[in-house]
């Protein structure tokens, strides 16, 4: 690598200070998913808000042909990306909080939920493609997002992510005590009179704001890795449920500086990158796991 760390702080530091925000948040949140035994959600919902963000490049071509007035996105692009920005994270929530709203409805049945997802994976994947077929630039973007190339992030990108990370952070602070007790048992919350389904609502907001954010910002592969790698990580670690956020935290955001590392050293996309380090991460939490089960066996 022949180019100065200082160039590059000063060329990507909002992809990065993005990423570094995202490998503690989201692995934050993929712990309490994986309490409910809801993991495959952090797979399957960034698909949704992938498809969403292709569906806003297409919206204008079929209101075009339909003979709307529909605004000419590429061209909006480049007057004010920020507007484009907005209307792309406005569908990509869309998208994220009715693929949630569709688990959900068809959730009763625990034993069916890991293909019923898979399937909505394979759906929110296929339509995802086949929108972006729809438009030449629309395309080009997705692939920018599966490809994990996240490195052209903005100030704007980067306040989008560092306020509504932010907030999720402090929220999921402020009452992890009950949205933990409620992911874990929630009969006994119910016993204790606590307002369950407001808490698990209230968890779902949080949860398809953090999706649809990080998909449009830094893409639906980063999210898949740091939703669902760092909580396997510290699950086999943690002797505590604060030490468990606090490990999958520690664990993600080691995912971010190295996957950083790893992308400028051998010329990697970030996002590929990232994810790869995070399961090597995950490679000794697993052989440390298994040694303290085999002792206390």
């Amino acid at each position: 690598m022949g180019v100065s760390w200082g160039l590059i702080w000063e060329l990507f530091h909002y992809a990065i200070l993005g990423s570094a925000l995202a490998g503690i948040v989201c692995p934050v949140l993929g712990c309490l998913l994986l309490v409910r035994r809801t993991g495959f959600y952090g797979i399957a919902l960034p698909q949704f808000a992938a498809a969403g963000v292709t569906f806003g490049w297409a919206l204008p071509i079929w209101g075009a042909a339909l003979g709307w007035a529909p605004i000419d996105l590429e061209a909006t692009a480049l007057e004010n990306p920020h507007a484009v920005k907005n209307y792309l994270l406005l569908l990509a929530g869309l998208f994220t909080f009715g693929g949630m709203f569709v688990l959900l409805l068809f959730g009763k049945h625990r034993e069916t939920e890991t293909g019923r997802v898979a399937a909505a994976f394979a759906i929110a994947n296929a339509a995802t493609i086949l929108l972006a077929s729809v438009t030449p630039h629309g395309a080009e973007v997705v692939d920018q997002l599966l490809r994990g190339e996240i490195l052209t992030a903005d100030l704007h990108e980067f306040e989008t992510i560092a306020i509504a990370y932010g907030a999720v952070l402090l929220a999921l602070i402020a009452f992890h005590r009950k949205i933990v007790l409620v992911s874990f048992d929630r009969e006994t919350a119910l016993v204790l009179g606590l307002p369950v389904k407001r808490i698990e609502g209230h968890l779902l907001i949080l949860t398809g704001i953090t999706v649809a954010v990080g998909v449009l910002i830094v893409g639906p592969i980063v999210l898949f890795g740091l939703l669902v790698i760092p909580p396997l990580a510290a699950r086999h670690l943690a002797r505590s449920m604060v030490g468990f956020f606090v490990l999958a935290a520690a664990f993600g955001l080691l995912a971010s500086l190295g996957g950083i590392l790893v992308s400028f050293y051998l010329d990697w996309p970030l996002g590929p990158a990232l994810v790869a380090v995070a399961g090597i991460e995950l490679l000794p939490a697993l052989a440390i796991g298994k040694l303290r089960h085999h002792r206390v066996a």
